[in-house]
């Protein structure tokens, strides 16, 4: 284990052995420097980058090659935009509005007096939320349980929507390359009654259940990190639950 320690990086960002090491990963990079973003300038993206960004979550995984997932992306119809943001004003009401402010302050430790506040009180009006309408692209993201010919249904909460997380996870990585902001409403969706509301105005058939809006734009400015991950430590268990994982630099030689 000290011989391997001792391994160094040559100029391709490679260690001896040939295994790329974590400084050098341009995938980490941008895992690590992703942020959601609220606040969007409203300013038009190029039609090449957006087609990038689509051509994404086309490879996302998908079992046996199904594809259970389609996409609606709004761009020029402003119109839906703003119905989408009137949504998810609603539900922000509803789900932060009775909340007392003791109830969030705490999870908001990172953000300093006085602003903390603020942020809370944006929470509570729904006005935080309503980014879509300032979004260049609002993609309407869908999964189907059934749009298959196997002789059972593959559920979304196993399988269609986690193929549009990691499709819209694609997506989020090369728009963050591309220098755009991202934000994941769903609120929009929460409620299914504004999800029949969403397909009765862009015609998503009953088969296909509406997730959330992936909005795509210009931000009005880079947002801070917030706080720090919990450590490997506090999240992964070795072999069984309960035992923490060991990072390497942690372990002892054997």
């Amino acid at each position: 284990m000290a011989a391997d320690a001792e391994k160094k990086s040559d100029a391709s960002g490679k260690s001896e052995d040939g295994v790329k090491v974590a400084q050098e990963l341009e995938s980490l990079k941008w895992v690590r420097e992703r942020r959601s973003i609220r606040e969007f300038t409203g300013e038009k993206i190029s039609d090449e980058h957006i087609e990038l960004i689509l051509e994404a979550a086309r490879h996302a995984p998908s079992p046996e090659n199904m594809l259970m997932m389609r996409f609606i992306v709004i761009r020029d119809d402003q119109d839906t935009k703003e119905f989408l943001a009137d949504l998810a004003q609603e539900m922000a009401q509803t789900a932060f509005g009775g909340a007392p402010f003791e109830l969030t302050s705490g999870r908001n430790w990172f953000i300093s007096d006085p602003y903390r506040a603020a942020v809370y009180a944006r929470l509570r009006d729904g006005e935080l939320f309503r980014y879509p309408e300032k979004s260049d692209t609002v993609i309407l993201v869908c999964a189907s349980e059934a749009w298959h010919d196997a002789g059972y249904l593959y559920p979304n909460s196993l399988f269609g929507s986690v193929v549009c997380g990691m499709a819209i996870q694609n997506m989020w990585l090369v728009a963050t390359e591309l220098g755009y902001g991202c934000g994941y409403e769903a609120l929009v969706c929460s409620d299914p009654r504004h999800a029949q509301l969403i397909r009765d105005r862009v015609g998503i058939p009953p088969i296909w259940e509406p997730l959330t809006a992936f909005c795509i734009g210009k931000r009005v400015s880079p947002r801070a990190l917030g706080p720090s991950r919990a450590p490997l430590e506090g999240l992964m268990y070795e072999e069984r639950w309960g035992r923490p994982y060991t990072r390497l630099a942690f372990r002892e030689d054997k």
